[in-house]
């Protein structure tokens, strides 16, 4: 990879990291990320408008997927949110995005994909990953602490929840841009997943939480609102220079930057055993992203 394409990428992922950290900090999560979408949306509408009227929604299909996609991460913020109540973002950050793992295994099974060594190997690793970080020190009376942690953790289990429904939309995603271009995409399965999500809101939490969090998280709504779009736009920049492959896995290196925001700014336990399932999950991710 060249240097503008890494300094992209990294950027990009330093962003989903101080995203993810801003959402962990909040007062009430689901709220939120609700406003903070409510505001990308809003920001992007010039994007998305130009965009349309350059590239159009040629094949209707594209809207099927739209709210199919939108459907998914409206189910990915209620999950998402309620694994950081209940958890650490250095112990449930690092399980949700270990979805390139999920994500190569439903494709071989939906979409009948085949997997080379490098990928199988990624898959390993993440896996191995994913395990490790829920126990507290690498011994033998933790080795089965994670499949307690699966049962009996509210955090894990939540997390584990959000990693399929990241896969889900992954999936959906990956089929949605090739019906319309991907910024056009990405607006319209956020306004359908507004649509599935606002309901929830106003029925769950209702106008007064709404405006509690608004007046004591303006900045980090707006700033979060902002960061989505300018961090994917990275992205798509990225990949007019480099393989998506290289760029989807080098991404991966957020779960490295949060979990050190998580260990260092929030002071969470356990966090050399957490650290190094973070670095065994990145390579992990690296390898399936990069695999042939």
């Amino acid at each position: 990879m060249n240097t503008v394409s890494i300094g992209l990428v990294v950027s990009s992922a330093v962003i989903h990291a101080l995203r993810n950290f801003l959402t962990k900090i909040s007062e009430d999560k689901q709220v939120f990320i609700w406003c903070y979408e409510v505001c990308a949306v809003i920001f992007y509408l010039p994007l998305f408008l130009y965009f349309l009227s350059t590239y159009g929604i040629q094949n209707p299909m594209a809207f099927s997927f739209g709210v199919a996609a939108g459907l998914a991460h409206a189910v990915y913020w209620i999950f998402l949110s309620r694994a950081y109540e209940e958890g650490d973002i250095s112990h449930v950050y690092p399980i949700m995005r270990s979805d390139p793992a999920l994500v190569l295994v439903f494709s071989l099974i939906f979409l009948k994909e085949q997997v080379s060594l490098p990928g199988l190997t990624g898959i390993i690793l993440v896996v191995a990953g994913v395990y490790i970080i829920t126990m507290k020190e690498l011994t033998a009376k933790e080795l089965l602490a994670p499949f307690q942690s699966l049962a009996n953790n509210r955090a894990t289990q939540f997390a584990f929840l959000t990693l399929f429904s990241v896969a889900a939309y992954s999936l959906i995603d990956k089929i949605g841009v090739s019906y319309v271009h991907p910024l056009i995409f990405a607006y319209l399965f956020t306004v359908c997943a507004l649509f599935f999500f606002t309901p929830y809101i106003f029925l769950t939490k209702g106008r007064a939480l709404i405006r509690n969090e608004w007046k004591i998280n303006k900045r980090p709504i707006i700033v979060n609102g902002f960061m989505g779009i300018f961090g994917y736009a990275l992205i798509l920049v990225a990949f007019t220079l480099e393989r998506v492959s290289y760029v989807v896995g080098l991404r991966q290196l957020s779960i490295v930057f949060t979990v050190l925001l998580g260990g260092h700014v929030l002071r969470e336990k356990h966090r050399a055993i957490r650290y190094s399932a973070a670095v065994i999950i990145f390579f992990g991710a690296l390898l399936i992203s990069t695999a042939k």
